[in-house]
């Protein structure tokens, strides 16, 4: 089975263990990626955390 290739709005597995969801895509490898707004962590996440490189990604978990 051929792997996906990730784009906006899909939800992925990072190599961290953290699942998010890609919003925007800056470029050809970065996204600006939903951490989630539950808890405080994930807050402060969704607004401090660097784009989210392809090189971060670990596979594709839904796409909508």
């Amino acid at each position: 089975m051929k792997e996906k290739i990730p784009q906006e709005y899909d939800n992925v597995l990072l190599k961290n263990g953290k699942i998010v969801t890609l919003m925007d895509q800056l470029d050809e490898t970065h996204f600006w990626a939903d951490y989630g707004t539950e808890t405080e962590e994930e807050e402060r996440l969704f607004w401090e955390a660097p784009p989210v490189s392809m090189d971060d990604i670990e596979k594709v978990i839904s796409r909508p």
